[in-house]
């Protein structure tokens, strides 16, 4: 048989007592005058008198009322497992960390990262806390895979939100610093559980590789004019020097942010020594190439007047900012010349001109002129022949159909008949 506690039986009332000049003197159970109350406890067969300190019938009933509870044996029982709760409560908020703190603290712990990589995930952080501001997120352990699914979703170039403008590849390595991010806080125990497990992978975008026909490179030409004519100051008017710019890259293949770092000394006549920058860090010998310039190129280059924003020793680089500052400050530049233009592909699609479509042209044409795929290969700084024949495979297949009909013209002048 069960061992049950006895529930001990008591009594708790208020009561009255009178001063010697009230009405109701002889009646202690009078309450509505306003003289002192007390209590009467009878309790384990003894009984107890107990001031209520109040001369309010209803604050001491609200006194003997307290008193009961604190003999309720259910009551005492809720009151243990309300401790219990506020407890577990409060160590839990103990370790509550701040979604702000914790990143900042992410960010402090890196050791190692280039001062680029660094920047990077810097500007990663930036965006997480921007994002958890407009969804209310506070603590690490707030987050959940639903939300953050959402706000992926929100990257889509159609989908309104400010992160659009993120390309799929910034989209990806975004994605990745998340990923990176949460792993770390679940180790630290900032979130029981990772709420990226769940995000698939963003896939690298195709890319689609075209050259620009004659006709949309003078096009492009002459909207860097066009961009001058809506610029009211003439600092901001940097139309020759976009010239120079697309010029230096449609004849020599080179990235942007290649060109844009050429210092002037490494333009010796029709001769430039540029560095390829994705190899900066290797041995001087694979870090620099040699390209031969087209007079007209030259001369876009030697004539550039000099803008007070940029060094004198270099076209296009003030060398306050880092490479990669000077790149995308160009690049805002570039990106305004859309709208004075209006390139198509050959389906009649609209194309958005991007200075890497000047490298397609370069490679192309060097293809298409009958030079060979691997030396077009080392023109353009590529680490193997697989890389090149990977983009530009198409025009290669063209390549290869014009040395047929070549040949098929040779072989009808000497009288042969050809039938193809």
């Amino acid at each position: 048989m069960t061992n049950v506690e006895p529930i001990s039986s008591f009594t708790i009332s208020v009561f009255t007592r009178h001063s010697v000049d009230c009405p109701y003197h002889n009646n202690p159970q009078w309450k509505r005058c306003n003289c002192r109350k007390s209590l009467y406890i009878r309790e384990g067969g003894k009984t107890t008198y107990v001031s209520a300190q109040t001369r309010s019938s209803e604050q001491a009933e609200r006194v003997a009322q307290a008193e009961r509870d604190r003999r309720d044996p259910v009551k005492i029982e809720l009151q243990k497992i309300a401790e219990q709760e506020a407890a577990k409560t409060a160590k839990e908020a103990v370790a509550l960390k701040s979604f702000g703190d914790a990143l900042d603290q992410w960010l402090a712990g890196m050791k190692g990262p280039a001062d680029s990589s660094l920047r990077t995930y810097r500007s990663a952080v930036n965006k997480i806390k921007r994002w958890a501001d407009r969804v209310g997120v506070v603590y690490v352990s707030d987050v959940t895979p639903a939300n953050l699914d959402e706000w992926r979703s929100s990257w889509a170039p159609d989908a309104g939100e400010k992160d659009k403008r993120l390309n799929r590849t910034s989209q990806a390595q975004l994605l990745t610093r998340i990923k990176a991010f949460f792993r770390w806080a679940t180790g630290m125990e900032f979130t029981a559980r990772n709420p990226t497990q769940m995000l698939k992978a963003i896939a690298p975008a195709k890319s689609k590789t075209w050259p620009l026909t004659p006709k949309q490179f003078d096009e492009l030409m002459a909207s860097t004019y066009r961009l001058d004519e809506e610029t009211n100051y003439n600092s901001a008017k940097v139309g020759q020097h976009l010239c120079a710019l697309f010029l230096v890259q449609r004849w020599t293949g080179r990235c942007v942010g290649d060109v844009l770092i050429l210092p002037k000394a490494a333009l010796q006549g029709n001769r430039v020594n540029a560095v390829i920058r994705k190899k900066r860090n290797r041995k001087p010998a694979a870090s620099r190439i040699e390209c031969v310039l087209p007079d007209h190129v030259v001369e876009a280059l030697n004539s550039l007047p000099h803008r007070p924003e940029e060094h004198p020793d270099y076209f296009f680089w003030s060398r306050t900012c880092d490479e990669d500052r000077n790149t995308n400050k160009w690049i805002r530049k570039v990106d305004r010349l859309n709208k004075h233009l209006s390139f198509t592909y050959e389906d009649g699609k609209a194309m958005e001109f991007h200075t890497h479509l000047l490298r397609d042209t370069f490679v192309v044409e060097m293809l298409l002129a009958g030079v060979p795929l691997e030396k077009v290969s080392k023109l353009v700084g590529h680490e193997s022949i697989a890389m090149t024949e990977r983009y530009y495979a198409k025009w290669t297949k063209n390549r290869k159909q014009q040395l047929e009909d070549e040949a098929v013209a040779a072989m009808r002048r000497t009288g042969a008949t050809v039938t193809v």
